[in-house]
């Protein structure tokens, strides 16, 4: 990490006491937008006609879920975000998309078994899916707490590759930025 900024200390001392991490500038509040698809994922194998719900959900940025957001130190957390450092702003936003992805290749991984009432075949879309998202939603939070995390292309794979043909390595291979803790 480089030398911070004069602006970074002041914020520094701006979120004290407040529920956004004083090293990275982020706030968990976020987290609360990607919890969404994860407990309709949950409950989703028992109960198929909440993809509809799941459907509605809809992607979020950091910005704008904090516009919408009734979390008390909401402006703070918008402002503050302007100044996140970059390792950990890049290793987030790359986290984050992959996460927005991984629901999106969920919901077209079940939508079939669903249609066709194939109980086992739901069940596993659901499994892999829930696996990926809580895995990179942990890793978002990990992100939010000041721990740099390198997450490796073959962590990617792992983790994401059952979904839907490779769609997801295929997006993290164009978009990990370089310098990243992501790359």
């Amino acid at each position: 990490m480089s030398q911070p900024s004069e602006q970074f200390l002041a914020f520094q001392k701006r979120v004290s006491g407040t529920n956004i991490h004083p090293e990275t500038l982020l706030a968990t509040d976020y987290l609360n937008h990607l919890n969404e698809p994860l407990m309709l994922l949950e409950m989703l194998a028992d109960m198929p006609d909440l993809v509809s719900e799941l459907e509605i959900w809809q992607p979020r940025t950091y910005v704008e879920h904090f516009e919408a957001s009734t979390f008390t130190d909401k402006d703070l957390a918008i402002e503050a975000y302007k100044h996140v450092p970059e390792e950990f702003l890049l290793a987030f936003e790359h986290t984050v998309k992959l996460a927005n992805l991984c629901v999106a290749e969920t919901i077209d991984a079940v939508r079939e078994p669903i249609e066709t009432g194939e109980e086992e075949a739901l069940r596993t879309a659901v499994s892999n899916g829930l696996t990926a998202l809580h895995h990179l939603v942990n890793r978002a939070n990990a992100i939010i707490h000041g721990q740099e995390y390198v997450l490796e292309q073959s962590e990617i794979d792992e983790i994401m590759g059952d979904i839907k043909g490779g769609a997801v390595e295929r997006f993290a291979n164009s978009y990990a930025p370089k310098g990243s803790l992501a790359n």
